[in-house]
């Protein structure tokens, strides 16, 4: 990975995500770059672009789990709100903190789309690379499933799990070593003798 894939800012990304697609669907033909920008960062819960970027601990720039991490309905409608000429309605703000998610969501490795309910292959914590599955594309379940352990937080190609579900992390969870076996022999046994 290149010097210049971690300098990515995913929050620009949004910014232009909400922008094509707010025309596309005709939500907005007039949202600009600046107010996107804004509408971005209200959905981090800020009021502006430079106090999200001025925030140590703000929004990473190579953390693929940002559109999980936006969302702020209220501080997008107190946006609106303050905008002047808005291109939008106050009550779009659910739409377009919607919009904002999915655009910082990595597309779908499947399909292209990008969809805030994506889910990382494999077990990955924020900020790692992964590939992204949409809802839609993870429904096959002859392609993608879920370990018995890790939950349905975290999918994974099918043929990465075991005949009993579980993940490689996870392999051999429910097995049961000797001396289990044996106590669980000698109980099977005793309840079919009182039986």
């Amino acid at each position: 990975m290149d010097q210049d894939d971690y300098d990515f800012d995913f929050t620009k990304k949004a910014a232009d995500y909400l922008r094509e697609t707010s025309n596309r669907e005709g939500i907005s033909s007039d949202i600009g770059s600046s107010h996107a920008h804004m509408l971005v960062a209200a959905a981090f819960g800020y009021n502006s672009r430079k106090a999200m970027l001025d925030d140590p601990k703000g929004p990473s720039s190579k953390n693929q789990w940002l559109g999980r991490e936006a969302g702020n309905i209220e501080k997008v409608r107190e946006a609106i709100e303050r905008m002047k000429n808005a291109p939008i309605r106050p009550d779009q703000a659910p739409v377009i903190a919607r919009l904002i998610q999915d655009g910082l969501t990595p597309t779908c490795a499947e399909c292209g789309e990008h969809d805030s309910r994506s889910s990382p292959l494999g077990y990955v914590q924020s900020g790692d690379d992964a590939d992204w599955i949409c809802p839609r594309c993870a429904s096959d379940d002859e392609q993608y499933g879920h370990c018995r352990c890790c939950g349905d937080d975290v999918l994974y190609p099918v043929e990465e799990l075991d005949d009993q579900g579980l993940c490689s992390e996870h392999h051999g969870e429910f097995d049961l070593d000797p001396e289990e076996e044996e106590d669980w022999e000698s109980y099977i046994e005793n309840i079919q003798k009182d039986g």
